[in-house]
């Protein structure tokens, strides 16, 4: 395969010889061979103590490391300079994207995203070769790294980003002949044999629920999460290969509380991403893609705790292992899960099938991953120290087994729910996701525990505590969590246990306010893990406030009219305006106790979605958010009383005493060439029939494109009965799946709407949801502490 072009103009013709070799897929297959010969030399350095292959395995690492970035910086350059002849350029970018934006398309398809976290996981293979060097674990640690690493890169060389258009649609831009006399760009196969290509001239573009900026953020932050997860594994599977089992835990603590921060952090800000830019008012919604990175996360910040006290006592041997094997085969299932197809019509966020070869692939890593950390485990199980319980009750390392507990059976439950389309497709042949209600009333009993030890906890002393201090230390803190608890009680909070929830977060807040001002008074780099408490204990609360005991309102505002709603806020809906990219804004006047404030929720049509995007505004105050999402736009324009059906291939629905049935789409492979090149016009038909008293009529509405501008021009019944084109969802890789909406309505049905425009909105309150994004920031400051901490320590013992 060739990826340079060289290209003149001759008249509109855009004429491109095609004669260069195929970089990165070339750096792809080095870095991929590299790292498995760095691995092997690894494993011979092992065995045979052998400074040779010491020496090879360091430098085909660095080879594969070098490759990586260049073949990333090379995917970044094609999709800068909006290089369309590759197909996951076209697909995902377009050349009026913004910078942040077009950079963001590197990781937004499953290739990219995939190069991504290669690109992380070499960076921070590059610095563990120099950490695990200076500690003396190096070809122990760097031999599991590079498997790690591989699966990565295997991934790429299946699910290639330089692939051309042309392979992946050769049907609709292959041809063999004369050159055509049209604008396009064209590119030589075989000139001998007369086979060319058409590759496009503008891409796909980004979809709109993505072009957002934390779209530039959010993805970033929660792969390098992904990529530090796997750090804690190698290190457990390292220490196992050379049977120690106490001395990898200092080590490999700060990776762990790096890992578990840095990927707490990015699951938060995609839920306050969620927040901003959906539109339905929530930042978490239990989604399967949500959940499988909740679970690591869960799973991480438990070890946390029981390597604390591995550190401190020496217990906790076996479960240290175990709990760090799971932190990154519970990754790898969550990108089977992700990742495989296997989530399909469940997950609003899950990537589409992604082939046979990669299902398998997927699927084996996650096995084999699982029986080497495993597997290990089993084999030295006899060997490793059996420490005698040496702690009463009232100690800390029980509290922290209490808590490890908690957070392994609430990520356990969840797990269960996510894994429910695997589960009932196995049980019953049928796959179906489980009710979101399912993962409130499992993970609230937990998080009450989980509360509670996050306060008790830090009152306790290693090993024994004495009954008199204890109870003089809870005093103040039961007090203020009482106190907090009945003012919420009368201001409406009335459910048993979402009132002991909020209970025992007050009281671990007071306890690690008061534990926390101590430990900065004496010395603050101890202060990590009391900091990240508070965080956490601010975040439960707000949790409970926001989502539980919000205000929601529906309300039509016809223009120039004020209406109060939620508590006497006042609304006045002033008109809409224009953005760039067609979009509208929508000014609504909220006033409130005389302070009065411009909100502009957007709605605009989407041409990558063919349908309408709604994205809401919010008026942040201090102990609340008032939040608008908009609905739709009543004109004053005559608009019929249609109906609005969907139809999937071959579904016939009643309607009216008629049978109506949608035969498949009108979509020729001219058609196809020109919606993948971007054509000036496109037309697609939807070919309809309808049968009453044994009577069949056919009847095709359409879709066109020209321009740019879309439009849905109906086809009308003899009868009088109109049918438009609302939204056209085909699917080229299997027709079955392809469906239409379709509004059906009488050409006499026609009634008058408001005489002026009237905006739809959903109007809800948020109250005290700042304490979500307040302890975010506090959890992380927390655990950037520790990590500090941790590195500082393991410096001083070099």
């Amino acid at each position: 395969m060739r990826s340079e072009f060289f290209g003149t103009q001759i008249g509109n013709l855009q004429f491109t010889i095609y004669n260069a070799p195929m970089i990165g897929r070339s750096l792809i297959i080095f870095s991929f061979v590299s790292i498995i010969i760095s691995a092997t030399a690894y494993f011979f350095a092992l065995k045979k103590k052998s400074n040779e292959h010491l020496q090879l395995a360091r430098i085909s690492f660095h080879g594969s490391a070098i490759s990586v970035i260049l073949g990333s910086f090379l995917l970044l350059y094609f999709i800068l300079t909006h290089q369309f002849q590759y197909s996951y350029v076209w697909n995902y970018s377009s050349t009026d994207l913004p910078l942040h934006l077009l950079l963001s398309t590197f990781y937004a398809g499953q290739e990219g995203s995939f190069m991504l976290w290669a690109l992380y996981t070499t960076i921070i293979g590059i610095v563990l070769l120099g950490y695990s060097s200076k500690k003396g674990w190096e070809v122990e640690v760097m031999f599991v790294f590079n498997l790690v690493l591989g699966f990565l890169l295997l991934m790429l060389v299946v699910k290639n980003p330089f692939a051309y258009i042309w392979d992946t649609f050769p049907e609709d831009l292959i041809h063999t002949g004369a050159l055509p006399q049209s604008e396009g760009n064209v590119v030589w196969l075989d000139e001998a044999q007369g086979i060319w290509a058409q590759f496009p001239t503008e891409g796909k573009g980004l979809n709109p629920l993505l072009q957002n900026y934390w779209m530039a953020i959010h993805p970033q932050i929660l792969f390098s999460g992904f990529s530090s997860m796997s750090v804690p594994y190698i290190f457990a599977v390292a220490a196992l290969l050379r049977k120690e089992y106490q001395t990898w835990i200092p080590v490999a603590k700060p990776w762990i509380v790096f890992g578990t921060g840095i990927l707490g952090l990015g699951i938060i800000l995609g839920g306050f991403w969620a927040y901003e830019t959906l539109g339905w008012g929530g930042y978490w919604g239990w989604d399967p893609v949500e959940n499988s990175s909740l679970v690591p996360w869960l799973i991480g910040l438990a070890s946390v705790h029981t390597m604390m006290s591995q550190r401190k006592m020496g217990s906790f041997v076996r479960t240290n292992f175990v709990l760090s094997i799971l932190c990154f085969v519970l990754v790898l299932y969550s990108t089977f899960l992700t990742r495989s197809g296997v989530l399909g019509d469940t997950s609003v966020h899950s990537f589409v099938d992604p082939g046979m070869w990669a299902y398998w692939i997927l699927l084996s890593v996650l096995v084999s991953f699982a029986l080497l950390g495993f597997g290990l485990l089993l084999v030295r199980n006899s060997a490793m120290p059996k420490i005698p319980v040496e702690h009463s009750f009232l100690s800390r390392e029980f509290a922290i087994f209490l808590g490890a507990t908690l957070l392994s059976f609430t990520a356990l439950f969840i797990l269960v729910g996510t894994s429910s389309p695997i589960i009932t497709t196995i049980l019953s042949g049928k796959t179906s996701a489980i009710d979101i209600s399912y993962y409130a009333k499992t993970s609230l009993p937990f998080g009450i525990g989980i509360a509670f030890l996050m306060g008790f906890g830090q009152l306790l002393w290693w090993r024994n505590s004495q009954s008199s201090s204890l109870l003089k230390s809870l005093l103040a803190p039961m007090v203020f969590a009482f106190i907090f608890s009945v003012v919420l009680f009368f201001a409406g909070m009335n459910d048993a246990l979402i009132i002991l929830f909020i209970f025992f977060s007050a009281f671990a807040l007071a306890v690690n306010v008061i534990v926390g001002y101590r430990i900065i008074k004496g010395s603050p780099k101890y202060s990590g893990g009391t900091v990240a408490h508070i965080g956490m204990a601010l975040m439960f609360i707000g949790f409970v406030t926001s989502s539980r005991y919000d205000d929601k309102q529906t309300v039509s505002l016809e223009e120039g009219k004020t209406l109060s709603v939620l508590n006497h806020y006042q609304l006045t809906f002033l008109g809409y305006q224009p953005m760039e990219q067609e979009k509208y804004s929508f000014n609504i006047r909220v006033e409130k106790d005389g302070v009065a404030e411009i909100v502009s929720p957007v709605m605009y049509f989407s041409k990558f979605t063919n349908g309408l995007m709604r994205i809401p505004d919010i008026l942040n105050q201090v102990t609340q958010d008032f939040y608008i999402a908009p609905v739709s736009l009543e004109t004053p324009e005559r608009t019929s009383k249609g109906e609005i059906l969907t139809f999937k291939k071959g579904e016939m629905k009643k309607f009216d005493g008629m049978n109506v049935t949608f035969v498949d789409y009108d979509f020729s492979d001219e058609e196809k060439g020109k919606m993948v090149t971007q054509a000036r016009e496109v037309q697609i038909g939807a070919d309809f029939v309808v049968e009453k008293n044994g009577v069949k009529e056919n009847i095709k509405p359409l879709f066109t494109m020209e321009n740019g501008e879309v439009q849905y021009l109906p086809a009308k019944l003899s009868s009088g009965y109109v049918f438009t084109i609302s939204k056209i969802t085909p699917d080229k890789e299997n027709t079955e799946n392809s469906s239409v909406e379709i509004s059906i309505a009488h050409s006499q049905g026609i009634s008058e709407t408001p005489k002026k425009d009237t905006l739809i909105i959903e109007a809800s309150v948020k109250p005290y949801i700042n304490l979500v994004w307040l302890g975010t920031i506090i959890m992380v400051l927390g655990f950037f502490v520790t990590v500090v901490r941790r590195l500082d320590e393991a410096r001083k013992k070099e």
